[in-house]
This record gives structure tokens, sequence and C-alpha cells, in this order.
């Protein structure tokens, strides 16, 4: 049953502790490079689709877009290894940026969210054969 407004989850609901587990991973598909001043430009592909292709040929659009990062999100990106939990970052941008540990948790949950989101990052959940959708 669907509720007016209200949007179904897609994929697995995780609690706090599974989420600050988890381990994220940067997308194969996603490129990196470093900007010239030390932070990361993120190269994520357009999506394939007709419209897409429509707009590409009459504006001549690159198959990639560039999103360029500040300091804090080059500082998370370089954590999505697949080595360092969630929590881990959490803790690492607390004591980096010198922020209180709730704070650190918020904008480093909701940016990986938003990563997600968009397939640039997956979360590798412990005990799992592979990323989370």
């Amino acid at each position: 049953m669907r509720l007016f407004g209200k949007k179904q989850r897609k994929g697995p609901h995780l609690d706090r502790d599974d989420s600050l587990s988890a381990k994220p991973v940067l997308s194969r598909l996603v490129k990196v490079e470093r900007a010239d001043d030390g932070n990361i430009v993120l190269q994520i592909p357009r999506r394939d689709n007709a419209m897409v292709r429509a707009v590409s040929r009459v504006f001549h659009v690159t198959p990639y877009r560039k999103v360029a990062l500040d300091q804090v999100g080059t500082f998370v990106i370089e954590l999505c290894d697949g080595k360092h939990t969630v929590r881990d970052a959490v803790d690492k941008l607390a004591k980096r940026f010198k922020l209180n540990r709730r704070e650190a948790e918020v904008s480093t949950s909701t940016f990986l969210r938003s990563l997600a989101r968009r397939s640039i990052i997956g979360l590798v959940i412990e005990g799992d054969d592979g990323p989370a959708p």
C-alpha cells in the first residue's frame, strides 16, 4: 500500500549502527582527477537515454559531467576506498576539521547518502558480498 506524498524505499533499510559500519567504495565508472588546488574533481558518466543523446548531438555535451569538490568533500572521498568505515570517516573528519562528533556524523552521512543515491559510491556491509544498492 502506498500513501500519498510518500515515496517507497528502494533497497534495504539500515539502522544507525549498520550504516556507520558500512564501508563506502567509489564506483568504477567514476573518474577521479586532481585540480590545481589539490581538491578532487569527479567525472561522472551521464545517463545514456534518448533524451541525453538528442541533447548531446545538438549541444555537443561531453559523456561525463564534472563535479568539483571542496576540501571536506575531497577528504571524505579519499576515505571511500573500501577499507575505512563510515564511522572511521566521521572520526577522522571530526579530528581534522575540529568538529564535534555529531556535526561530523550528520555532514558525512548526508554527503555519503547523496553520493550513494547518485550511484557515485556503493556501501559494502560486513558479511555482504557486494555494495548495497
